[in-house]
């Protein structure tokens, strides 16, 4: 752009010193600020020799201007290539472009009528829109703007119109408004003009589901579930400019706004949900006279049967029953472990009275034994042979003494909470036991074991019960060999102790075999056995067929908590 003054010229530059070069129209508005559209570069304004720029990033839809043009409200409207029509009024830009209506976004020269209307040339022919309405669409009272289009069929030689280069279109004084098109020169008569007031009359033709008509529409068809694809096929009448037809659809208690159609004459709806609608489309004219009533068509999609309300009501029960009963089992899940603790808690509690038992009753009296002794040693320096008889039964009590410890040790380890630990401990203990008297001892073991968690109760009371049968096969027994078998069951071991003694008859209740191995049937070893086991949840059996050896059988049956993934 050139600035002419005192027989010089100047190129007025932008912001970064560029030359403001490509205009294409120029406008003078009310206070005699000059502006200017140009090709690439947005929209420009000069006021006082200070130039100032708007572009897209202003809000402009397009940076290539075609067209500028002042109503007599002082709004500045801009026509652009590609961005349809923009107004600029109070510092705001407002597009008007497809969304609102406009048949086309190129947008040439912009001329007014005298009687309310705008007319503006585009590459879709030449168009007219109430400037009220428009006004109202750029200040948001509506959302919608009726363009009438004018084509070939309207006497145009061509629907391209020409634009972009000043003066690209005019308004003579008798009124007539002059276009440029591809073809040659196009005139209206804006007076002369007949505006097509009836709106046309429509009919709906057809509505097919899943590609199968659905008849008597009149008597509010109702769809089966099955249905998935919907098409509603409806006609306007026109004999004025049946192309120009337009239509806008929706369904009603689905959309809220309207779907333009253009002339499209076929609505599509795909994945409705089961319930009450009411399609509905409208039409207007050549000149944008709308049929507002248009027509309608009521249906109903029916639901399948897990999607009725009795279905969802039980599905809610269901939901709720399912909720209450995962929370009834969470809460006695908590209350399990609640009293799971607990009762681990008491088994360490039993557990250290165990401890504080076996130390009182085992080890507190053998060296209390052992300080007696030891005191009586003393008195009786003066006799060797009842000093030496004194020292080998502080040495026995101190050996016996020593035992009892381990067996304490071994039982508190947590390490040894195996099956595999509580039988390598038996076999430890029944060979040295065994070996003292030269009895052979035989064993019969698994060659794997199962991942079992055995309490140290449980392994205490079992090797306490054990242990009874080896004492009585060296005290008591005339045995040559003791045979140690376990057996690893599902849920369950047993442990068999067998000597090849001679045996000798039980009856019941062993009341006709006053001695086992030595001892009395009231004797406290079985007792001792049975209570032991007892107290695990197990049990014992000791037959003893004359000529055939005893066999003790020791039985354990385990808790649920007990068992592990066998290995």
């Amino acid at each position: 752009m050139l600035h002419y003054q005192n027989s010089q010229t100047n190129w007025f530059t932008e912001a970064n010193r560029n030359p403001l070069r490509d205009v294409r129209t120029i406008i003078e508005g009310t206070n005699g600020t000059i502006w200017f559209g140009t090709a690439g570069i947005g929209l420009a304004c000069l006021n006082q020799n200070n130039i100032r720029q708007f572009h897209r990033a202003d809000g402009l839809p397009s940076d290539y201007i075609e067209c500028l043009h002042f109503d007599e409200a002082g709004a500045l409207w801009i026509g652009t290539f590609g961005g349809g029509l923009c107004r600029f009024k109070n510092g705001k830009f407002f597009v008007i472009d497809s969304a609102q209506g406009l048949p086309n976004d190129v947008i040439g020269p912009i001329e007014e009528d005298g009687n309310g209307f705008f007319w503006m040339s585009s590459h879709g022919g030449i168009l007219r829109a109430s400037k009220k309405e428009l006004n109202d669409c750029a200040d948001g009272k509506t959302k919608f703007v009726a363009f009438s289009t004018y084509g070939v069929n309207d006497g145009l030689p061509t629907i391209e119109c020409s634009e972009g280069s000043q003066p690209a279109g005019c308004k003579t004084a008798g009124g007539r408004l002059w276009f440029p098109t591809s073809k040659g020169l196009v005139v209206v008569n804006p007076n002369e003009v007949r505006i097509n007031q009836l709106p046309p009359p429509m009919a709906l033709e057809a509505f097919l589901v899943n590609g199968q008509l659905v008849t008597n529409l009149a008597s509010h068809p109702k769809i089966s579930p099955d249905g998935s694809r919907f098409e509603f096929h409806y006609a306007a009448l026109s004999f004025v400019a049946p192309e120009k037809v337009q239509f806008k659809y929706r369904i009603e208690g689905l959309e809220k706004d309207w779907i333009d159609a253009d002339a499209k004459r076929v609505g599509n709806y795909s994945f409705l949900s089961p319930g009450d609608y009411t399609f509905r489309v409208i039409a207007c004219n050549n000149d944008g006279i709308w049929n507002e009533t248009g027509v309608s068509l009521p249906f109903t999609l029916l639901p399948h049967f897990w999607q009725a309300w009795w279905f969802r009501v039980l599905g809610g029960l269901a939901t709720a029953t399912l909720a209450g009963g995962i929370a009834w089992f969470d809460t006695r899940r908590r209350m399990r472990r609640r009293l799971e603790k607990l009762e681990r808690a008491q088994a360490v509690e039993r557990e250290r009275s165990r401890i504080a038992h076996d130390i009182h009753d085992d080890l507190g009296a053998q060296l209390t034994r052992i300080t007696m002794l030891s005191d009586s040693a003393r008195e009786e320096l003066a006799d060797p042979i009842q000093v030496t008889d004194d020292l080998n039964q502080i040495y026995d009590t101190a050996l016996d003494a020593t035992r009892a410890m381990d067996e304490i040790v071994w039982a508190v380890n947590p390490k040894h909470d195996t099956i595999e630990s509580l039988a390598t401990y038996l076999e430890k203990f029944a060979q040295g036991w065994l070996a003292v008297v030269g009895i052979r001892c035989r064993l019969d073991l698994p060659l794997q074991f199962p991942e079992w968690h055995l309490t140290s109760e449980l392994r205490h009371n079992v090797f306490q019960a054990f242990k009874e049968a080896p004492h009585n096969a060296v005290k008591h027994s005339r045995a040559s060999e003791v045979l140690i078998r376990l057996e690893v069951k599902e849920k369950w071991f047993e442990l068999t102790v067998k000597d090849n003694e001679q045996g000798f008859a039980f009856g019941e209740k062993m009341k006709n075999s006053p001695v086992i191995h030595g001892r009395t049937a009231a004797g406290n070893g079985l007792e001792n056995m049975e209570r032991r086991l007892a107290a695990i949840g197990g049990n014992c059996e000791i037959q003893s067929p004359p000529g055939a050896g005893t066999r003790g059988m020791f039985f354990v049956q385990l808790k649920a908590s007990a068992l592990g993934k066998q290995g």
